[in-house]
């Protein structure tokens, strides 16, 4: 055992370039994992304050823990790929040492044993850097994500509770102890493979060299046109890659990955990009939104039941008195609108509804009927805008209008269409509770008759019966406005909301049954992108720190690869071969590898953008569109990255001699 971890330590203090690349792979993968596990640990501890209950504690806990297995799962498979590659790189350069070590009365597990024991030696070494580097990277993350959550705290204004999240850096001896035992038993892994079919070949082979490449006739052909395209040395090329399809396989794997999840999360990126333009459209000219909104369901002590009823309706009145208290304010367009949503359903006979719509009613009710109960809602506008609207409906002030537009995702796309045929009909609405009210319309408007605040964008809040009503209680009212001094206008909004709605600090929502906010339409969009910007943070460094893992075995691979081919070089030379010819056969071998990294990895990437799309436009209408930015800086990173690494293992053979290394191959 001492003689076989003596042999193991020689062969890592000889080797010393590919011995520093296998450790540097094994401190980023320990340094990884520990990330990981760390920070599952101080969410853990931030969770306990968030969560009401165990209940809710379990759930969120859960939350961390399935992504964090995800990640974990992906970084051990990228390690044991990576990290065994360079085992078997080492042992099958030392295939003549075994083979003498086997002539002189080695055994199949002394073989064994000293390839596990490179490995042991290495962890001894890595995973405690790694677990360092990877509480100091989790430290580091911690407060880059504490920095997002101030923002995201402070504009919670923009919602109807205030947020308090903040994660607290915890050191667990748990999470550490499972990410050494992980890391430690990666890197046994990545080594017992290469360590088991070491010791399985037989002396003679092992000291001839045979083993690492067979060649076999059909492996070796190429096509004519290879020769036409890039001449002897394109030959040459695809025929070392045909004969070592090992020596490039963990970095092909490597740089595919790579590919997959860097354009994978830049398609999300890009859905969420489409999704903040549709929440605020660009013809929304508005900067601040003013909110009074009501609660929908309230707790009847006498019956211990939750009831569906609006607690604190705000009558039009006193909404119109709030408009022109806001408009006060100087040279500033305010837009008023009450809503009662999901308060109504409609019943419309069948003959008033069109075709279009009859297709969305019938997967409702698949069975033919006279009447169908439609969702509807009544809205109110502030007076000065439902005159407007009133003179373009063509109808007299107390008039009841219809908004006759309707809006469906069509897989991604929005389609917009008119649900009823109006001819001056009634109609019934149902209260929720079940009263029935009849009401008349006397006018209409289309889509495109209405103004920005009122046009419909958002399939899921789409209604089939909307209606205009001069005035009622409704359950929360919206006053849009774009003022040109946004923060002097929000004090005044402020202020005439706590006057009109006054509040305690111990008042609730809840408690109240009702809300008042006042909030730039920036700050939604600033929420979204708060835990976008945290998440790509999050993805693309978890991505950079694997690429770098598989860059680890791009750099040791290649540069073993030249190393160990100074005598074929050296005979090519021998026989005619320029330097620069030498240097073009290696630039395509690398080219080679990386167009198939990138020929297998990009479809990939492309079918999963698209599966991730799938339920994203099956809520919003969102059109998939192909990552082509991501597409082409992924070209370019996998090309130069295999090119540089390979230029560089090139300059290293300026300094070889041609007749040294030919003798010193034929004297082993």
């Amino acid at each position: 055992m001492k003689l076989m971890a003596k042999l193991a330590y020689s062969q890592l203090t000889v080797n010393r370039k590919r011995t520093t690349w296998t450790l540097i792979g094994i401190i980023l993968s320990t340094t990884l994992i520990t990330t990981i596990t760390s920070s599952v640990a101080s969410g853990s501890a931030s969770v306990v304050t968030l969560a009401g209950d165990q209940a809710q504690h379990s759930m969120l806990f859960a939350m961390l823990l399935i992504p964090a297995i995800i990640l974990s799962i992906i970084i051990i498979i990228m390690s044991v790929i990576v990290i065994s590659n360079a085992f078997r790189v080492s042992a099958g350069e030392r295939m003549s040492q075994f083979g003498i070590l086997k002539s002189v009365g080695a055994t199949k597990s002394q073989i064994t044993t000293t390839v596990m024991c490179e490995s042991i030696l290495l962890s001894v070494v890595g995973i405690p850097i790694g677990i360092i580097l990877g509480l100091i990277l989790t430290f580091v993350s911690v407060q880059v994500a504490n920095h997002f959550l101030y923002d995201l705290n402070s504009l919670s204004r923009a919602m109807i509770q205030e947020l308090s999240i903040l994660v607290n850096f915890v050191i667990a001896w748990q999470a550490i102890t499972i990410a050494a035992i992980m890391s430690f038993a990666t890197v046994l892994i990545s080594a017992w493979k290469p360590a088991i079919k070491a010791s399985k070949i037989t002396a003679i082979d092992s000291i001839r060299g045979a083993g690492e490449i067979k060649i076999e006739a059909s492996q070796i052909r190429t096509r004519p046109l290879i020769k036409k395209l890039f001449g002897f040395e394109g030959v040459l090329a695809v025929k070392y890659l045909k004969r070592s399809k090992r020596n490039f396989r963990a970095s092909v794997v490597s740089l595919t990955i790579a590919v997959i999840l860097f354009v994978t999360a830049s398609g999300i990126r890009q859905a969420v990009a489409q999704l903040e333009s549709l929440i605020f459209p660009s013809n929304l000219e508005t900067t601040v939104i003013v909110d009074y909104i009501s609660a929908r369901r309230t707790f009847n002590e006498e019956t211990e039941t939750w009831e569906n009823r609006v607690v604190a309706p705000i009558d039009s009145k006193i909404a119109d008195m709030v408009t022109e208290r806001l408009r006060k304010y100087n040279n500033t367009h305010i837009f008023g609108i009450g809503f009662n949503a999901e308060s109504y359903f409609a019943v419309v006979p069948r003959e008033m509804i069109t075709p279009d719509m009859m297709e969305i009613v019938e997967k409702s009710f698949p069975q033919r009927q006279q009447k169908y109960e439609l969702s509807a809602e009544i809205i109110t506008i502030d007076p000065k805008n439902y005159a407007l609207l009133s003179k373009l409906a063509g109808v007299d002030l107390g008039s009841n209008i219809l908004l006759n537009h309707y809006v469906i995702n069509d897989r991604g796309n929005l389609v917009l269409f008119e649900p009823l045929i109006f001819k001056n009909q009634d109609l019934q609405l149902v209260y929720v509770d079940g009263n029935i009210r009849n009401i008349q319309i006397h006018g209409v408007l289309i889509a495109e008759d209405l103004p920005p605040e009122l046009f419909p964008v958002n399939p899921a809040a789409s209604v089939a019966v909307s209606i205009i009503v001069p005035y009622g209680d409704m359950r929360g009212y919206t006053w849009f406005a774009n003022p040109t001094d946004i923060n002097s206008f929000m004090n005044h909004a402020d202020f005439v909301m706590n006057e009109m709605f006054p509040t305690s600090d111990e008042d609730t929502y809840m408690s109240l049954g009702f809300a008042t906010r006042v909030f730039e339409t920036t700050d939604f969009i600033r929420i979204m992108n708060i835990g976008v910007i945290m998440a790509a943070v999050f993805i693309h460094s978890f991505i950079v720190l694997l690429t770098l893992i598989g860059l680890t075995s791009v750099i040791s691979t290649i540069s073993t690869n030249v190393r160990v081919r100074s005598h074929e070089f050296a005979v090519l030379q021998s026989v005619g071969m320029t330097y620069d010819g030498l240097k073009y056969m290696l630039n395509l071998e690398s080219i080679m590898c990386s167009a198939k990294s990138i020929i297998i990895g990009l479809p990939v990437a492309i079918l999963l953008t698209y599966l991730i799309h799938l339920p994203i436009r099956s809520i919003f209408p969102i059109p998939y569109q192909i990552p082509w930015i991501a597409i082409i800086q992924c070209i370019l990173g996998v090309f130069a990255i295999t090119l540089i690494t390979m230029r560089f293992a090139i300059s290293q053979l300026r300094k070889e001699n041609i007749i040294e290394s030919i003798r010193s191959e034929s004297s082993k």
